[in-house]
């Protein structure tokens, strides 16, 4: 998730786990440790090719395996530092949770974690929260926020901090429920329709777990379509793009086709534009839901261009004005209404 999500969940291990013991500067050990593993970002910057890129974020840094390692050093400085208050153990378990729930966190969004690094790299996404949803975040980090102001014997402060991490796991429940809901309605709407999917994705708007987009896979065709937990009618209206695999024919031996495919998890689909193939990836959904075509109605798509020289990828991604960026917003919570 987002980067001050992931500080407020590091914060609220460190609170509940140290803050008798250590008082504010807990919450602040917490904030650190849930930031790590995201600066996993900073790499990025010795490759200039976004196709790597893709496979250094959320890699390495986000493996349950990693973290073993990972933890080590920083579970010693702080152990030496707090000697006379926490244990070497209690130290390295501590450190290890900072890690894990960051990417546990993480795995409960659309983007894909390679928790099992380094023995896989399958991309685990459960697909229920957005990667920004302020409903989780906002009551979490007032509930941490207040906690600061308390003594740190007082019982009402690891009380308080308790209560802010039940409310987020109740919050991550319900919106698996959610997510149940959206997903039978889209199932049923493409039995409906005679559609014969064989793979149905699921995944929330961005900032709501309420507005949910569905993509169904067949053997030629991509279906996608979204649905409002508040929304009357059942119905699910489904918009089709031709997947397009033959654009992919000759440079499917290529490593930047190989790592988008696995990227995207399958849920793609190609267009031909001269010697210009556009690889579109819709495991998000469409970004505005009054288009249809395809470049209009995605977040981004990447260009794969053919040459003597090989193959070029380039990621093409919207650039909004603040206007439309209020009109995209707008557009969404209409959506959320069924308006």
């Amino acid at each position: 998730m987002d980067s001050l999500s992931q500080i407020v969940l590091g914060a609220a291990v460190g609170e509940i786990a140290w803050g008798r013991k250590m008082g504010n500067r807990a919450q602040l050990i917490g904030a650190i440790g849930g930031t790590i593993p995201d600066l996993d970002i900073l790499f990025n910057s010795f490759w200039t090719d976004p196709i790597d890129q893709l496979r250094i974020h959320r890699g390495y840094s986000h493996s349950m395996f990693i973290h073993l390692l990972m933890a080590i050093p920083f579970a010693w400085v702080t152990w030496r530092w707090m000697k006379s208050r926490i244990t070497w153990k209690e130290s390295y378990l501590v450190w290890y949770l900072f890690f894990f729930t960051h990417t546990l966190l993480d795995c409960c969004t659309t983007y894909g974690t390679q928790l099992f690094l380094p023995f896989t790299d399958y991309l685990v996404g459960f697909n229920t929260i957005s990667v920004v949803d302020p409903l989780w975040t906002v009551p979490f980090f007032f509930a941490l926020l207040i906690c600061l102001f308390m003594r740190r014997t007082n019982p009402r402060r690891l009380r308080l901090a308790k209560w802010g991490t039940i409310y987020s796991l109740c919050y991550l429940t319900l919106t698996l429920v959610n997510k149940g809901i959206a997903h039978s309605h889209f199932s049923e709407s493409l039995e409906r329709e005679g559609i014969p999917y064989h793979t149905l994705s699921t995944s929330p708007s961005i900032l709501n777990s309420l507005l949910w987009s569905g993509v169904a896979v067949t053997a030629d065709s991509i279906y996608i379509g979204e649905y409002s937990v508040l929304q009357d009618d059942p119905e699910v209206d489904f918009v089709s793009y031709a997947r397009g695999l033959q654009h992919l024919d000759l440079i499917a031996s290529t490593t930047e086709v190989k790592t988008l495919q696995w990227f995207s998890q399958g849920l793609y689909f190609c267009e031909q534009r001269e010697d210009t193939t556009r690889f579109y990836l819709v495991k998000w959904g469409r970004m505005d839901y009054t288009q249809n075509e395809a470049e209009d109605a995605f977040v981004f798509y990447w260009e794969l261009v053919r040459s003597s020289s090989g193959l070029t990828a380039r990621q093409i991604q919207a650039d909004f004005d603040r206007s439309e960026f209020n009109e995209a917003l707008s557009q969404l919570f209409r959506r959320i209404r069924n308006k």
